[in-house]
């Protein structure tokens, strides 16, 4: 039992290092609009398409992404729409901390 809940801590760290990047977690707020292309998130998120695409990589072997092929151009989308949450659950974080701490800043 312990062996299955340090499997599952471990899927769970793989995705959440996949999210530990400025610019992944930039290409996971653009993709809640939709589907898009590399060339379409590069230019969004002002990286070149080498490095755009080097992280799409990282975000679908995490499982948080998934691409689909449209004759020459691949466009890239949520696997689930969940993946916002983890964000909101960290935004929830980043508040919680924030009236935690602003006493020391007032």
């Amino acid at each position: 039992m312990a062996s299955e809940m340090r499997a599952k801590n471990e899927l769970r760290a793989n995705i959440l290092k996949a999210l530990a990047n400025l610019t992944r977690v930039c290409i996971i707020e653009k993709l809640r609009d939709g589907p898009h292309s590399v060339n379409e998130l590069s230019n969004k998120i002002g990286e070149s398409s080498s490095i755009t695409s080097r992280h799409l990589g990282v975000l679908k072997k995490a499982g948080l992404i998934e691409d689909e092929k449209h004759g020459t151009t691949v466009f890239y989308s949520m696997a689930t729409d969940r993946i916002p949450d983890i964000l909101g659950s960290v935004d929830e974080v980043i508040k919680l901390n924030y009236e935690r701490y602003k006493s020391f800043f007032s």
